[in-house]
């Protein structure tokens, strides 16, 4: 499910930006230069595809303590990641339709139509590299990648793709000011658990002292190694027996994201990113 909705939320972003491509050039009668946007898409697209099979192989070579440390390094990217992916879409969320479609009117006038290839082709490549970013986390976070990652990860490709598309034909109105609000927290969360995975790890292999080596024991309610323990575990990073450094590394980063998430959402409320019906 975390794939699910990491993948799904990443192609909506993705998939906003490319039809306010289309949909400006299409109003601006330029219909014809929808193939340069197209053109940009395909190619992030097979550029992503290529850096997944070639990342893949790569971690997969790795052993020991390299490798340890690749998995710590991801786990603190992809949290850094998905922190700077929810500040950036609650502050600029609201802005993306009239700044991208001012900027593609600008280009059209201009007959820079290579910029408008770029355009389309860093935007889907960037939400490209973060995606595949978090599912690696995820995968080192349950043990690897699986079947069941692999299909929640392409329902999350089709769902994210088929709402935007829906938004733009207006067969539904959704707010998306509300769905990146709430997924905002599940990211939040999300991130919270890498840090503390990170975080675990670093004390595992010495890097960092655990100051106690375990503040609690909750292994007979709820075992990280069980069904629901491990879905804790798998998602927000729930430790049965954590250190000391986890518990304070890993609640002072939620703390501070979720302190920062209540008060900037709350006036602010219904003011972000609006639906795509409005921008037709």
């Amino acid at each position: 499910m975390e794939t699910f909705l990491i993948v799904m939320r990443e192609s909506i972003e993705a998939a906003l930006l490319v039809g306010i491509l289309l949909t400006t050039v299409k109003k601006a009668g330029r219909a014809s230069d929808r193939n340069y946007v197209i053109a940009g898409v395909l190619t992030a697209l097979l550029l992503c595809g290529v850096v997944l099979i070639g990342s893949r192989d790569l971690v997969a070579t790795l052993s020991g303590p390299l490798r340890t440390e690749i998995d710590i390094l991801i786990f603190f990217l992809a949290a850094f990641f998905l922190t700077t992916m929810v500040i950036w879409m609650h502050y600029h969320g609201k802005d993306l339709s009239r700044e991208l479609s001012g900027k593609v009117g600008r280009l059209l006038d201009s007959g820079e139509l290579g910029a408008l290839f770029l355009l389309s082709f860093f935007g889907v490549f960037r939400e490209g590299l973060e995606t595949i970013l978090f599912l690696w986390g995820i995968a080192t976070q349950t043990g690897g990648p699986n079947t069941a990652e692999f299909l929640w990860g392409i329902s999350g490709l089709a769902a994210g793709i088929t709402l935007v598309a829906l938004l733009f034909q207006g067969f539904v109105r959704i707010p998306l000011s509300l769905f990146f609000s709430i997924t905002s927290v599940l990211l939040i969360l999300f991130a919270t658990g890498m840090i503390s995975s990170a975080v675990g790890r670093l004390v595992m292999i010495g890097a960092l002292p655990p100051i106690i080596s375990q503040v609690w024991d909750t292994s007979g309610l709820l075992n990280e190694h069980h069904m629901v323990g491990g879905f804790m575990a798998d998602f927000f990073g729930y430790r049965a027996r954590p250190s000391l450094t986890v518990v304070l590394t890993t609640f002072s980063y939620m703390i501070v994201m979720m302190l920062w998430w209540l008060r900037s959402h709350r006036n602010s409320l219904g003011t972000g990113p609006q639906t795509v019906r409005k921008i037709r």
